[in-house]
């Protein structure tokens, strides 16, 4: 297989690229992943440092918040009046939080509250301390905070705050280390910010769980669907853990999006190697390609290629002996068409004239046998007819004698006008007629018409484009017209408009009649001007009239051609007469 030397280059330059890039982009790869996922273990081992600093301000808050409830006066007086309601109003009302959870304890080491208070914080509170710690109370952690209520230098009971370790407090963590949270106490987890049966087998594969924790205090843990998540735990007192998780698949999730930017950069860059290599190859091929492609154009006959101008001195003498060659070859090619365009129109012309000079033999033909033929029918019929006219003046009263006598006198008639329009053909044109105004004859047509019709099945209609006198008497030319409207009328017989133009110019005048009937079959257009030819049996008629209506125009140096119209149904008769220079004859 042969490639271009264009393609040659490029299949080069992006190898060497695909080269370099793949080893780049696999260490890339690998890189970008390490590097995310250390930051994303460092940041979980500083969830414990966050978590440690937020218990120590959450200590020091509650302390001071329980040493203001110890310190309320009312809760002092209901400790020693013995009256448990009075001293948890005042402890209610001295709290600083509503989320707040107040604690009572009388002398005897009672709570007074639901929430009881974790005896190891009581005993504290009577050696005059006021003790922070996470306690277990129904299997939640709590963070209880007491402070020793004293009657003058006596321990009368403590009071203090506590809050739970709940949902919110945990969201609230999982904000600040930016991983989900999970709070386990007496080995159920009623705290958690991610998915509780996902909670469930973590907490449960952090305790089973043998492998290597890492220098940053973080483990990898896989359940059983195949997820990976780092873990990191710290303790809630004697109340439980807090185990801080993050999903490996969602910290790296980042990892495909920087993958396709990566794909993208190389991508770009091997655009840019195509388009740079695309244009240095184009560069150097530049020559061969452009001589190439006008060999290509010249053999689909495309002369006008360019041809390239190059320094490079052999291709430069290749191209300018290319085009020498296709110079004499254009020319030989335009004198050989030249000369078949000439031979072509005289073939054409030769055809024409051949096909016009038998149908003019063949009418001539025809003509002479109608026209000897009616002289000598013409004569027997006028002797006949004079015999039966004394037969039927001989008849007398035989009245059926008469009828028959009557109807072959009309037939011989009719046999002698037939004769009458055949000799028409052959007899010399009237010298006074020399000329005529075709609009004119052919507006005295359409009134005839008119007037001579039954109905207005057939509106006659003439325009007149403007045309010089026509070579042809007024009454030739009305004949001609009648035979070609009564042709229309016999094509329409269900009625239909006629539409008459005249149009010419200083030589020539044209008369078109046209009608909307079926049109005529392109078999039977050759022969629509022959004698006794007619396509119409169930009219009358012996096809003579466009036969001596084409005689007539023949006669005055013209000549008629029938054809179907290009804009709907029906046919179209075309008579073309010489112009004359004189003065029609009106």
């Amino acid at each position: 297989m042969r490639i271009t030397l264009q393609r040659a280059l490029l299949f080069f330059l992006v190898g060497v690229l695909a080269l370099a890039l793949i080893p780049a982009g696999l260490m890339l790869d690998r890189r970008l992943e390490s590097d995310l996922e250390a930051r994303s273990r460092t940041e979980l081992a500083m969830a414990l440092p966050v978590f440690e600093d937020r218990n120590s301000t959450r200590a020091d808050a509650l302390m001071m918040h329980a040493k203001e409830v110890a310190a309320a006066p009312n809760v002092a007086a209901g400790l020693r009046s013995v009256d448990p309601q009075r001293a948890i109003d005042a402890a209610m009302a001295a709290r600083v939080s509503p989320d707040e959870h107040v604690i009572l304890v009388d002398l005897e080491g009672d709570s007074w509250t639901a929430l009881r208070a974790d005896p190891a914080l009581v005993e504290a509170t009577r050696g005059g301390q006021m003790p922070v710690a996470f306690v277990e109370v129904d299997s939640i952690p709590w963070v209880m905070s007491l402070a020793p209520v004293m009657d003058a230098d006596t321990w009368i009971g403590a009071a203090g705050v506590a809050v739970p370790f709940d949902d919110a407090a945990a969201a609230t963590l999982a904000g600040l280390t930016h991983s989900d949270v999970i709070v386990q106490a007496r080995g159920r987890v009623p705290v958690a910010t991610l998915d509780p049966e996902v909670a469930g087998w973590l907490v449960t594969a952090v305790d089973t769980d043998s492998g290597d924790t890492g220098s940053d205090g973080v483990r990898e843990v896989s359940g059983n669907d195949g997820a990976r998540y780092w873990v990191i735990d710290a303790a809630l007192d004697e109340a439980g853990r807090v185990v801080f998780v993050k999903n490996v698949a969602d910290e790296l999730a980042l990892l495909p999006r920087l993958r396709l930017g990566v794909v993208g950069a190389a991508a770009i860059a091997l655009f840019l190697v195509l388009v740079l290599g695309s244009l240095a190859a184009s560069a150097v091929a530049r020559p061969v390609r452009e001589l190439a492609a006008a060999s290509e154009r010249l053999a689909e006959g495309d002369f006008g290629a360019p041809l390239p101008s190059t320094s490079i001195r052999e291709v430069q003498q290749v191209s300018d002996t290319f085009g020498g060659m296709r110079q004499a070859l254009q020319a030989r090619l335009m004198q050989l068409e030249e000369a078949n365009l000439e031979l072509e129109a005289k073939q054409q012309k030769l055809q024409t004239l051949q096909g016009e000079l038998i149908q003019r033999d063949r009418l001539a033909t025809s003509g002479r046998m109608v026209a000897e033929l009616a002289h000598e029918i013409r004569n027997p019929v006028a002797a006949i007819r004079n015999c039966l006219e004394v037969v039927d003046r001989r008849l007398g009263d035989d009245s059926e004698g008469h009828e028959f006598a009557q109807m072959a006198i009309e037939e011989l008639m009719r046999l002698h006008s037939i004769s009458e329009q055949v000799l028409d053909l052959n007899r010399p044109a009237d010298p006074r007629d020399t000329s005529c105004d075709a609009a004119a004859v052919a507006r005295r047509v359409a009134d005839l018409v008119a007037l001579g019709a039954a109905d207005d099945r057939w509106p006659v209609s003439v325009a007149d484009e403007g045309a010089p006198p026509a070579v042809i008497g007024p009454d030739a030319l009305k004949q001609v017209l009648l035979n070609a409207v009564q042709n229309a009328q016999e094509a329409m017989l269900g009625g239909g408009p006629i539409h008459i133009t005249v149009r010419g110019d200083h030589d020539r005048v044209t008369i078109l009649v046209a009608d909307r009937g079926a049109g005529i079959p392109d078999d039977v257009l050759p022969r629509v001007f022959d004698p006794f030819f007619t396509t119409k049996g169930e009219v009358s008629g012996v096809g003579l009239g466009l036969f001596v209506a084409h005689g007539i125009v023949r006669r005055h140096g013209g000549r008629a051609r029938a054809t179907n119209r290009g804009d709907g149904p029906g046919a179209e008769l075309a008579i073309e007469l010489p112009a004359a220079a004189e003065p029609a004859i009106q």
